[in-house]
């Protein structure tokens, strides 16, 4: 039986290869192998680094999980379109009350000291809405509205948001507007 030849030491394929470029490249004698840098991200087996590893992978862990926390409902004011209108502001908020109330979103809280109108939410099956209204004096016979549609779509027990709305449907919202400004002027105080 033809005896087998058994290695005594396992050979290093990278460090072969690496001989003769290093060599040929004129480094310095005293260079990191690649498994030297591997060592540091093999998992530790027993010793110093593994209460280091068990300490990054614990604040790894918690991070990630605080990262992942629903935010508290804060209303997104930057979301919405604004839009001049030629009347003054009690007018305009007179106006963008009689148009929610008529596209059935209930009875807006009018804050006419703060130029300030919101309607609660009204739900249909898993979507809820909910519209604020901004008005800021510009001139004697001109005011700013800016309008914000919050959407909202409820996923197990919490409210998640979504953007529905967008600029052509903001546009067609101030055109119905627009259109009970004319009326309001219309109407004797």
């Amino acid at each position: 039986m033809p005896q087998m030849r058994q290695s005594q030491k396992s050979a290093r394929f990278w460090e072969f290869l690496r001989q003769d470029f290093e060599k040929e490249l004129g480094f310095p004698g005293k260079v990191k192998r690649p498994a030297q840098l591997l060592d540091y991200c093999r998992p530790p087996l027993i010793g110093g680094r593994m209460k280091g590893w068990v300490i990054f992978s614990l604040l790894f862990l918690c991070v990630s999980l605080l990262s992942c926390r629903h935010a508290p409902d804060t209303l997104p004011e930057s979301e919405g379109a604004t839009q001049v209108f030629d009347a003054n502001e009690k007018i305009a908020l007179r106006a963008i009350a009689r148009v929610l109330k008529d596209r059935g979103l209930g009875e807006p809280r009018v804050e006419a000291d703060k130029g300030r109108l919101e309607t609660d939410y009204v739900v249909q099956g898993n979507w809820r809405t909910k519209v604020v209204a901004t008005v800021k004096k510009i001139s004697r016979k001109e005011s700013e509205v800016t309008l914000c549609v919050l959407t909202e779509e409820k996923s197990f027990s919490q409210w998640q948001p979504r953007k529905l709305m967008r600029k052509e449907q903001y546009e067609k919202l101030f055109g119905e507007i627009e259109m009970q400004i004319y009326r309001e002027w219309s109407k004797p105080e």
